[in-house]
């Protein structure tokens, strides 16, 4: 798949209105799956427009025209994850603590009745980073009851314990999580905020796969509609007229986005030779409904609801149903 020329343009200007420069550039050669793009402030000889000027003050965090003498500082206002830890709701969870001197007994049953693979060790609860000795886990007790007598957590204590701060990038987690059963979030103010396990990762992943191949099976299908019905020609010239196309529209046909689909069933020529036996205002509605799905999963920040996951079902239902 390429990137459309319209879009690489859109972005560039507004990154140049903006001041900012991208390292990868942005243009036809970038891998859609780029991992990760930094952005920066233009050099001082260049003009910085008023609005980055305004943004950069009300900020607090940098001075334009003053030196830079924190290049890093710079940078980690300028980026951040894909994916943060933070973004999980686990890491924002109430974590359980339970003392080393307490029973085997006593932890065996508050994992028992909560559910718990595990529990944080520690004198109090939401301690301190230092302040926390380890994990007891049923891993933990097993390895502690065939070596010995074991009375308290303290005889079952695993203390290799993982850490990941609340804004790390998502993606250190996930190599943490490889070889160990947890990983313990520490917050801001340096206590322990929440725990991530490998269910967490796969719960929050999960809520996205149903929708993605929902809303890949619509556009799919709306491609594949526009192209029998209207034809490659119809519809690259419409492109061009739109300015939605480079300078060989025909080759970005079969990559249309769902917000391009839209702009095509809508253009009331367009939408009388499909002969749909739909409303165009409302069917082109939930259309924009499902763009505005897919903008949310694309960024990871927005998971859909119980209720928009059914609505978005609907859509991809009623379009299967339309005969090509």
């Amino acid at each position: 798949m390429r990137r459309r020329a319209t879009a690489i343009k859109e972005i560039n200007d507004t990154l140049d209105q903006l001041g900012l420069v991208a390292e990868p550039p942005i243009n036809s050669e970038m891998p859609l799956r780029t991992p990760r793009i930094r952005f920066s402030v233009k050099s001082q000889d260049q003009v910085m427009p008023v609005e980055t000027q305004e943004l950069i003050q009300t900020t607090g965090d940098l001075e334009y025209g003053s030196p830079m003498e924190d290049e890093e500082e710079l940078q980690s206002i300028l980026t951040e994850p894909a994916f943060s830890v933070s973004e999980l709701k686990s890491a924002s969870t109430y974590v359980e603590c339970i003392s080393a001197s307490e029973s085997i007994k006593t932890a065996y049953t508050k994992m028992s009745l909560r559910k718990y693979s595990q529990l944080v060790v520690a004198d109090q609860q939401q301690p301190m980073q230092q302040a926390i000795k380890g994990i007891i886990s049923f891993q933990s007790m097993t390895r502690a009851l065939m070596g010995g007598s074991p009375e308290t957590v303290g005889d079952c204590l695993d203390t290799e314990v993982c850490f990941a701060q609340i804004h790390d990038d998502l993606r250190s987690v996930v190599g943490q999580l490889s070889g160990n059963d947890v990983v313990l979030v520490i917050g801001e103010d340096k206590r322990l905020q929440g725990i991530v396990t490998a269910w967490d990762l796969a719960e929050e992943f999960a809520q996205l796969v149903d929708p993605f191949k929902r809303i890949g099976e619509i556009e799919e299908r709306l491609r594949a509609l526009v192209i029998v019905r209207l034809g490659k020609q119809k519809v690259g010239e419409f492109l061009r007229e739109q300015g939605l196309s480079g300078d060989d529209p025909l080759a970005e046909i079969e990559d249309l986005t769902m917000g391009e689909l839209q702009r095509v069933l809508d253009y009331p020529e367009h939408w009388g030779q499909l002969k749909l036996t739909f409303d165009r205002n409302v069917f082109i509605g939930a259309l924009n409904e499902a763009r505005d799905f897919r903008n949310r999963l694309m960024h990871f920040r927005d998971p859909l609801t119980e209720l928009e996951v059914r609505r978005l079902s609907s859509l991809c239902e009623t379009v299967r149903e339309i005969q090509l």
